[in-house]
């Protein structure tokens, strides 16, 4: 899809812009959203608050002011002002949400979507695409896709099931996720139009409140724009779009949409931690069968989901596992890989310029729980080649064999859980005094987790040892935490804020309507992680792409024709 970069060099303040529709944000949610149009005459308008690199200061206005349970607080590894927004700085992991997660469960308030499972069959079909991913299969039926049989033996179904993710794989590198916007500039006069460094600071409705009207921008020199549509979408991440509703307070002092109080209220993510580890020497057999597996070019990872039985039995969350697995110093297939990236580099540092920082960024999470051993000379990455080549072998072996990645030395191998939240009104996002650069207020943000989210984590950890113990496989060593009062600060939020505009078909109970629209506002929708109304286990990107392909086309079958 052709894009259009128009340089606001030659945009004086002051300047009016009229378009059909208007974006704001380029990641991943904007982007599929303005890619709907493309080709279709409608005058369309992606405002990006960062440039195409790293902007220490675009980045510094998506500060916040934390007052609630411990965060990770750099920003800058969390989320990214650039074009291609989030998908600058993500692992590519995706998968679909489970049909438990958009039930209406006593046992976990405030849960139920106002869409079916089915509502979005075609959308998650067509975000494959998208997403440069394989056959979305995320449960046991993916054993007959790959051609063989389920693990034996098995576990206990009505307490743990299987559970994969999948690697995004871009067109144009498939070692890398991707990377929304990368691809898609051309010269001007073709396709979609989009504005960088343009941060949107307000949202404008008309004299009655009931339509939206027009965005206003800043640069970064302070110079201001008005742009002018009948139809914009907020697209600017779980945080953010929340604040610029909330911010948005020239016609109501509450803010955009916040007629019930409830714009920020009900912020989730998902807390993860390591819940278990193995002995590195001793869990071969577990690390085999939860490994990774390959369909064509596609990649999965295998891991495990509590049943929908034992979540509604002991009023559980919904939770998964999988493993962690960080290379041993020596191992000698991670020494090839840097050995080759020297070749690629010409025996260079790594820069900004490759994937490999946006990488090691979005794998915050791991870094935080891991002391890094220093990283081996070229010299002592060809010893670790000569030093284990029955290790090379048995890896050969396995890829040629079995289709399936080698079994590298390990140091350290962990058993990492996401949970879901429970859906707390109290847990939200407000304005804080602090502000900006641009004069906005920063967020301020009052994350909190429960018992619920720890019972569920302690009950999952039990469950997989006790299961793995019945299967003869290696058990995990549960970690203490669990049992401890500083239970919480052994979470950390995964960049994954979700709910805080929720979706609801009743103004009194969300902020969206199914379609995205905000509630009683003419024109104005929202669309991203922000608007689910539960979060799930699942990594959300897979979702949020399948809303925003079923909001494009919403709005062409309704308002862009």
């Amino acid at each position: 899809m052709p894009i259009t970069v128009l340089e606001p060099s030659g945009l004086e303040s002051g300047t009016v812009l009229d378009r059909d529709l208007v974006v704001v944000g380029s990641g991943p949610a904007g982007l599929t959203v303005a890619r709907r149009f493309a080709g279709t005459g409608v005058r369309v308008l992606v405002l990006e608050s960062g440039g195409r690199r790293p902007d220490r200061d675009a980045d510094a206005l998506n500060e916040v002011d934390n007052v609630g349970a411990r965060r990770i607080e750099d920003q800058s590894v969390m989320r990214s002002r650039i074009l291609g927004g989030a998908s600058f700085l993500w692992t590519g992991r995706c998968t679909a949400f489970d049909d438990i997660d958009f039930a209406a469960r006593p046992w976990v308030p405030a849960s139920g979507w106002p869409l079916r499972p089915a509502d979005l069959t075609g959308s998650l079909e067509a975000a494959r695409g998208v997403l440069g991913l394989g056959p979305n299969d995320y449960d046991d039926r993916l054993w007959r896709r790959l051609g063989m049989p389920a693990p034996t033996p098995q576990l206990d179904p009505d307490l743990l099931l299987p559970r994969f993710w999948q690697a995004s794989q871009s067109p144009h590198d498939p070692s890398s996720p991707v990377r929304f916007g990368r691809n898609d500039i051309d010269p001007p006069g073709a396709g979609i139009e989009l504005l960088l460094h343009a941060t949107v600071t307000q949202v404008e409705v008309d004299e009655a409140g009931t339509a939206v009207t027009a965005v206003q921008v800043t640069l970064p020199d302070l110079r201001t724009l008005l742009v002018r549509a009948g139809t914009i979408v907020l697209a600017c991440g779980g945080i953010e779009n929340a604040r610029l509703l909330l911010a948005s307070r020239d016609r109501f002092p509450a803010g955009l949409g916040n007629g019930h109080d409830l714009v920020g209220r009900y912020l989730m993510d998902h807390p993860g931690s390591v819940i278990g580890s193995f002995d590195p020497r001793h869990s071969d057999d577990v690390r085999s069968r939860f490994g990774r597996y390959r369909l064509g070019q596609a990649q999965y990872l295998h891991g495990l989901v509590l049943s929908p039985q034992v979540q509604e039995r002991e009023e559980l969350l919904n939770a998964a596992v999988f493993l962690e697995e960080y290379p041993a110093v020596d191992d000698p297939w991670h020494a090839g890989q840097r050995l080759a990236g020297r070749v690629r580099h010409r025996g260079r540092p790594v820069t900004a310029d490759t994937d490999l920082p946006a990488f090691d960024q979005a794998a915050f999470w791991r870094a935080i729980n891991d002391d890094e051993p220093p990283e081996p000379t070229a010299a002592q990455d060809v010893a670790s080649l000569l030093r284990h080549p029955r290790t090379i072998a048995g890896g050969l072996l396995r890829m040629t064999r079995e289709h399936r990645p080698p079994l590298f030395r390990a140091r350290r191998v962990d058993l990492y859980s996401l949970i879901e939240q429970r859906p707390d009104p109290d847990s939200r996002i407000t304005l804080s005094e602090k502000r900006d650069a641009f004069g906005m207020p920063l967020s301020r943000i009052d994350w909190r987790l429960h018992d619920q989210e720890r019972h569920t984590l302690s009950r999952l950890a039990e469950l997989v040892s006790d299961q793995f113990g019945r299967a003869g496989l290696s058990r995990p060593r549960i970690a203490s935490w669990l049992g401890r009062d500083d239970w919480r600060d052994n979470l950390t939020d995964r960049a994954h804020p979700t709910g805080s505009t929720r979706m609801s078909s009743d103004p009194k109970s969300g902020v969206v309507d199914p379609d995205g629209q905000v509630h009683g506002i003419h024109g104005l929708y929202v669309t991203g992680s922000s608007v689910f109304p539960t979060a799930g286990h699942g990594n959300p990107t897979l979702m949020i792409v399948a809303m925003a392909l079923r909001l494009g086309d919403h709005l062409r079958a309704t308002r862009l024709r």
